[in-house]
């Protein structure tokens, strides 16, 4: 189904695409899995808009469950945030009893969007249309990717994994002097080690970069600490096939190629 045509109403500069931030993480409950707040920072996410009705986003559960189980250092989150129906009550039951007779087979966190606000913030601000729809927020909290999980979601993965994550901090200090004059210094060192957890070998190099001026009485320290963070297989590993199925659509009366399903 086609979206409702209020989605029309967003603003341009207001579309989430790859490279703006990650909306807020706002689920109304966990279904499955260890809740926790917020998106980690420096943990690659992909985060699933699905419903129960919908049988492309059922038969994406298999991989999802596989994309998990593959990369222990990502975290994979299914949204339930389209059912049916005006109770939400109703809604999140149907949705626990659902995963409940999935069991291992649906092996992610699975939480539930009562009142929609994910729905809103992810799927209409990207004015996406059908489900399932996958985001991929990088380690940098910012929007990686946005597509369906059977075309491209596990290369993307790959690709957000791979990618470094730099953190920068500066730190100034500014004290009184009795040196004459007016001088400038600098000075850097760079130190590096790796660690392997889980099958994932992380390397982390921090350079430390140091500059002091001294003018007019004062003496003025800069210290700029840059962490580059990267990560990848300890060994290799056999890659997902690929997959192609349709969509389920979220308004109107026909979907995508493949079966869907009717609000």
């Amino acid at each position: 189904m086609l979206i409702p045509a209020f989605l029309a109403a967003i603003a341009l500069a207001d579309v989430l695409v790859p490279g703006g931030s990650a909306p807020a993480f706002t689920p109304d409950s966990f279904v499955k899995g260890e809740a926790f707040k917020s998106l980690e920072p420096g943990k690659v996410h992909v985060v699933e808009f699905w419903a129960t009705w919908c049988p492309p986003c059922v038969a994406s559960i298999p991989h999802l469950t596989e994309l998990q189980k593959g990369n222990p250092d990502v975290r994979v989150i299914g949204v339930a945030g389209c059912e049916r129906g005006a109770d939400a009550g109703a809604n999140e039951s149907n949705v626990r009893r659902f995963i409940q007779a999935k069991g291992d087979s649906a092996g992610y966190t699975i939480v539930f969007d009562g009142d929609g606000t994910m729905f809103r913030d992810w799927m209409q601000a990207a004015r996406r249309n059908t489900i399932p729809t996958a985001f991929i927020v990088g380690k940098d909290g910012k929007v990686a990717w946005i597509g369906s999980p059977f075309e491209g979601l596990d290369e993307a993965v790959g690709k957000a994994k791979a990618a470094p994550e730099v953190k920068r901090t500066v730190d100034v200090k500014e004290e009184p002097t009795d040196e004459k004059g007016s001088s400038s210094s600098t000075g850097s060192s760079t130190e590096s080690h790796a660690k392997t957890a889980n099958g994932v070998k992380t390397t982390e190099t921090v350079v430390t970069e140091t500059k002091v001026e001294v003018k007019d009485g004062k003496r003025t320290t800069t210290v700029t600490r840059t962490v580059t963070r990267t990560t990848e297989p300890a060994a290799p590993a056999a890659q997902d096939g690929a997959f192609s199925q349709g969509h389920g659509s979220l308004g109107g009366s026909s979907g995508s190629s493949g079966s869907s399903g009717n609000p």
